[in-house]
């Protein structure tokens, strides 16, 4: 299984390439024009910016950092089973929570009769 960087970094340089491809054949069939800056060039940008941002991606730096770690399967595995015992033991006080209000309301319905 690849690493959630890997994948992410792959997809944001194939759409950063795609779009810089886009503007060349633009360039290309003279719909954009260099003496012109107009609203067509914001295809060009965004493709350096994916491809720059795919750079960072895959070094495990930048604002997505946090979304797609560099991690392999086993801290992966690490990570989820400590997020999922977070959970029960969350679940778990919950659960003593609403068992000691049961029983205190029980209580006062049975001093109340």
């Amino acid at each position: 299984m690849q690493r959630p960087a890997d994948a992410a970094s792959r997809l944001f340089m194939a759409t950063g390439l795609g779009l810089i491809l886009a503007a060349g054949f633009g360039l290309q069939q003279q719909m954009l024009d260099f003496d012109n800056i107009g609203a067509g060039w914001i295809i060009g940008i965004t493709g350096l910016l994916l491809v720059a941002l795919s750079i960072l991606v895959a070094k495990g730096e930048g604002p997505f950092a946090k979304s797609y770690p560099l991690e392999d399967d086993l801290e992966m595995a690490n990570r989820v089973k400590g997020d999922v015992e977070e959970t029960e033991k969350d679940s778990d006080v919950g659960n003593a929570w609403a068992k000691l209000e049961a029983t205190v309301l029980e209580q006062d319905i049975s001093e109340q009769e």
